[in-house]
């Protein structure tokens, strides 16, 4: 995550955002006083403080704050999100929250926005003078932050409804995985914790993605095989355990099921391929990063 004040001028400012897609993130300000505006997208949003706003849109955008305006601006990647939503059962609301686009007034919410303000002014802290475990503070503030939206909004479901439910399921579901695949969550679990039917989940990964549930699970655990294969020093049997399996030879026939070889024979692979100055071959899996 990364943040920076937003001191009062006499001109009013503009900052442009997620225009270089390696630099894409969700952006979130603080406004303390004073009014701005954001546009991201086809969405505009007039910002008057005391107000939060919360842009999850990863479009390209831009910042307006106008003169006098005080207050914070911070952004943060899908990583950083992820780890900040954490993989509690209140976590679910989050998953709604993160997705959205919104502005929420803090005018007689005191307490919330002392609580926000010092939050940023712990992420600015932990910028200036970054220590061990600054990464884990990070995501801890920036979870407080998202849990502070959750009740200044009254916990009202942010979720899209309508036309846009499945595509808000299938991100929260991949969103899931990306936490709890190291844990081997049956179908059933993620189905549970989404609050729908495993028919359901079935249904609308197969006509989102293409591909079951089950087939998606087992494609993020197998990619994070690879890649830890190519760049960890662990032992096969210790990179196994690592990832939820507590038989090496369970791992090793899952590893050869999905990639076409045992993980031995792919880890020297891989070294060969970087000892000649190329690519290690990790193997695709188009759905996941």
């Amino acid at each position: 995550m990364k943040a920076e004040p937003i001191e009062s001028s006499l001109h009013s400012r503009i900052w442009s955002f997620n225009r270089q897609s390696e630099n894409v993130a969700r952006h979130v300000v603080l406004l303390t006083d004073g009014t701005g505006e954001a546009e991201i997208g086809d969405l505009r949003f007039a910002v008057s403080a005391p107000a939060i706003l919360w842009l999850g849109n990863t479009e390209p955008g831009r910042l307006r704050v106008e003169a006098g305006g005080t207050g914070f601006r911070g952004w943060a990647s899908d990583a950083m999100v992820v780890s900040a939503i954490g993989d509690q059962a209140e976590s679910v609301g989050l998953h709604y929250l993160v997705e959205r686009s919104f502005v929420l007034s803090l005018s007689g919410q005191d307490e919330q926005a002392r609580l926000l303000e010092r939050c940023f002014l712990g992420v600015l802290n932990e910028l200036r003078q970054p220590m061990e475990g600054s990464q884990l503070l990070l995501s801890a503030l920036l979870r407080i932050i998202l849990v502070s939206m959750i009740r200044v909004s009254g916990g009202k479901e942010m979720a899209p409804s309508g036309i846009g439910e499945k595509n808000s399921l299938l991100q929260r579901f991949r969103q899931l995985v990306e936490m709890n695949f190291r844990g081997h969550w049956s179908v059933a679990q993620y189905a549970d914790a989404l609050g729908i039917t495993t028919d359901r989940l079935h249904a609308i990964c197969t006509t989102g993605i293409g591909k079951s549930p089950k087939a998606l699970i087992s494609e993020r655990l197998a990619h994070e095989a690879a890649l830890r294969l190519e760049r960890s020093s662990l032992t096969i049997q210790q990179l196994g355990h690592a990832l939820g399996f507590n038989d090496p030879g369970h791992f090793s026939s899952f590893f050869r099921r999905m990639t076409g070889m045992p993980p031995g024979r792919y880890r020297k692979q891989a070294a060969a391929s970087r000892l000649q100055g190329v690519n290690a071959p990790t193997p695709s899996f188009a759905d996941w990063p």
